[in-house]
């Protein structure tokens, strides 16, 4: 029997389901229907649902947060797909959706007895308990592995997930900028107006950040700025992420929602790089904040605006700012009764939940208690530094905004900041400031123009919202409680970085994104230290979970063909793969192209062997380095045929090196080993022998090569070279000279 979607509301403005397109979807074994543009947890919010997993280790009932990609509370189970984030993962029709780690069943789930002896499981109390005897390590490992809190990966999968294609590609943009939300959008438009072409990268499945679950000012926004994206003819990749900032503006993309490929890992080497990813609404903490019901302010407005969702009935909520406020109005919209508004900003405060499977009311810090279904919370921001920290930021707390900052003055000259990672202000103050960006973007990636003057975005005050001794949830992946992260410092592991090993406190797959702040902020607390003084957690890629196969992929070089490709096609040659060559393999007869070479004389072309031009007087070494034979009285004229060996004398590849000049030599690789004989070469001169005068410069693809070989080959070779005596008594074996091919000059 089809479930009901018994909380779907009436059209909103800005949602994005599909009403004409209704599907059913499976979820725990029974059938629930969707819209297109449904997520599988807004689906399941639709009909009623509130409990989506269970905790990493007490096993409680888990439900929405964050409604977004960061959710820890609705990772699923998709066919055999297991991890899947079903806050984000849009629902498909006949998708098989299951939650993961229960047993017997979600709604009662053996495991979470854990609960019960949970004074038995603090922080690190597998360091402890699992000491001794020294024998049973086998059995204690085996036991823990059991709870392990993951999905299940099928030794057979179905053809479907078998026949999954992920791919990779290269790209050279002018610009990359992360982040499409209105300052990530106004900056790609500044810069591709500018003249460069740019890449943008939003994680989302379409565009504008928070203006997509705002009013109808935010709406008409996000229209312009979306047009103007269109119009300016950047390339845009939704429902990607960027993974990870590399030397030299190397950036790891994986792009999905492709008709035909799962995944695809863009490797773009950017000139500039524009991090604008905004700014992302940390919880409280608080005892019971992990109890179904409680989610933050951007939930609630997500599942009311874009998936006409309605989250509760009877609500309260916490707010500290204008986020907060703003929800108050959507909530009373939806239909749903705020019964209190506890505003942090006069000294409101909310200390307790009550409930366990959903929420059954709250407890305010004057002590009332009120009824109601849901708690939204609205008490501050985390700022997601990760890309500008693996450029080398080192960002540091400012008290006044509650949140960490990013030093833009020392980042690298090909990154830059924009919109709300680096500071406050309005729509049109974000895109003013991202919009010079863009062009500074641009000037920097080669583009014509004067450096441009960068307005200041201000800092609005907030208040400092952190509690420690709560019994709060603090790290929601990991089922870390902030009581956990006081035994820590107690026993010795006050630095962040130590405590964030020993509780697991930031280590799961939200990667620090909602909690980091909370976990500096309570062992400041326990340490009596300030924020600023306490450190950060490292941030280190991939920024978000991927996928083994995304890293796989299909690694293919670019096809690469002889300058005498036309013509091989033009005599009905067959093609030959060789490595990254496309090649002429035979004419239509190969036993008679081999007879004429031995009877007569036969060509081949062999351009793709490798061609290394050696230039300086200190050659004769390094060929002695790199070959098993002498090379020292190598004279010119000569050519001499080694093999090279790598460091435990396996042959690594072969081939003749020419000497052309005093000090010009010519070596020739295997078609395959030209790009890591190249490198092999340079890692000894870079790294081992510095002071060498070598130049080497690859020349494989600067020089066509013709093989020319058979009883009249000479004589063939006589009609088309000019300037060289080919007679057997000038021009010996292993010799050779310089000259002009068919009128062209060597």
């Amino acid at each position: 029997m089809t479930r009901q979607q018994v909380r779907r509301l009436d059209s909103q403005p800005g949602e994005v389901i599909d009403r004409k397109c209704a599907f059913e979807f499976s979820w725990n074994g029974s059938s629930y229907p969707a819209y297109a543009g449904d997520t599988i947890a807004s689906a399941l919010s639709a009909c009623g649902e509130r409990v989506f997993s269970r905790s990493f280790k007490y096993h409680r009932p888990r439900g929405l947060l964050t409604a977004s990609h960061t959710d820890p509370g609705c990772i699923v189970q998709v066919g055999d797909e297991p991890n899947v984030r079903g806050a984000h993962r849009l629902a498909e029709p006949g998708m098989d959706v299951r939650p993961q780690d229960t047993w017997p069943s979600l709604a009662f789930d053996v495991k979470a007895a854990n609960e019960l002896v949970s004074r038995f499981l603090s922080a690190g109390f597998y360091y402890k308990t699992f000491v001794r005897p020294q024998r049973l390590w086998p059995t204690y490992e085996r036991v823990l592995r059991r709870f392990s809190h993951g999905g299940v990966i099928s030794a057979d999968p179905p053809a479907q997930e078998r026949l999954r294609s992920y791919d990779t590609r290269h790209a050279h943009p002018d610009v990359l900028v992360a982040g499409g939300g209105p300052a990530g959008m106004a900056a790609a438009t500044a810069a591709a107006c500018a003249g460069a072409a740019v890449m943008l990268v939003e994680e989302e499945h379409a565009l504008g950040g928070h203006l997509r679950w705002g009013d109808k000012a935010d709406l008409a926004t996000l229209r312009e700025l979306r047009d103007l994206v269109e119009a300016s003819g950047v390339e845009v990749l939704t429902n990607s992420v960027v993974l990870g900032r590399y030397d030299h503006n190397l950036a790891a993309v994986v792009q999905r929602g492709m008709p035909r490929v799962h995944e695809r890992l863009v490797k773009a080497r950017a000139k500039t790089l524009v991090v604008a990813p905004g700014l992302i609404e940390r919880p409280y903490v608080f005892a019971g904040n992990d109890v179904p019901g409680v989610m933050l302010s951007s939930a609630a407005r997500r599942l009311i605006n874009l998936h006409a969702v309605k989250p509760g009935d009877r609500a309260v909520v916490l707010t500290a700012n204008a986020q907060g406020d703003a929800t108050i109005a959507d909530l009373e919209r939806a239909g749903i009764e705020v019964a209190h508004v506890a505003d942090a900003r006069r000294g409101g405060d909310v200390v307790r939940v009550f409930g366990r499977g959903c929420v059954r009311g709250v407890e305010l810090a004057d002590g009332r208690r009120i009824a109601c279904d849901l708690l939204v919370t609205a008490v501050g921001w985390t700022a997601p530094l990760t890309l500008l920290t693996m450029a080398g930021d080192v960002p540091a707390y400012d008290s006044r905004s509650s949140r960490y900052l990013p030093d833009v003055s020392a980042l690298p000259t090909d990154v830059l900041a924009a919109g709300g990672v680096v500071g406050d202000g309005s729509v049109d103050e974000l895109v003013a400031h991202a919009d010079a960006i863009g062009r500074e973007a641009a000037r920097r990636a080669g583009r014509a123009g004067e450096p441009v003057d960068v307005p200041d975005l201000r800092l609005d005050p907030h208040p400092e919202l952190f509690r420690a001794r709560t019994h709060g949830i603090v790290d929601f992946s990991e089922d870390v409680s902030s009581k956990e992260l006081l035994t820590a410092v107690e026993e010795g592991y006050s630095s962040a970085e130590l405590a964030k090993r020993y509780t697991t406190a930031t280590m799961g797959p939200t990667q620090g994104k909602l909690e980091s702040v909370n976990v500096v902020a309570i062992i400041a607390e326990a340490t009596g230290r300030p924020i600023s003084q306490t450190g950060t957690t490292t941030w280190r890629p991939p920024y978000a979970p991927v996928t083994l196969g995304a890293l796989a992929g299909r690694h293919r070089d670019p096809v690469r063909y002889s300058p005498m490709q036309p013509w091989h096609e033009g005599h009905g040659a067959a093609r030959l793969v060789a490595g990254a060559w496309i090649r002429p393999d035979h004419y239509g007869d190969p036993a008679g192209e081999a007879l004429a070479v031995r009877e007569r004389v036969g060509i081949i072309d062999v351009s793709p062997i490798g061609k290394l031009d050696l230039r300086g007087p200190d050659v004769p070494n390094l060929l002695n380095l790199l070959y098993v034979n002498r090379w020292s009285k190598l004279a010119v004229g000569r050519v001499r045929y080694g093999v090279m060996c790598a460091e435990d004398g396996v042959v690594m590849d072969d081939g003749v090196t020419g000497r052309l000049g005093a000090e010009q030599y010519l070596m020739s690789t295997t078609s395959s080993g030209a790009a890591s004989v190249w490198e092999w070469v340079e890692s000894w001169l870079q790294t081992e022998h510095p002071q060498w005068r070598v130049h080497v410069t690859p020349v494989t693809t600067s020089y066509a090569g013709i093989n020319v070989a058979g009883p009249h080959s000479r004589e063939l070779l006589g009609r088309v070279v000019a300037e060289v005596d080919l007679a057997p008594e000038a021009f010996p074996y292993m010799h050779v000279r310089a000259g002009s091919v068919a009128g062209v000059a060597g």
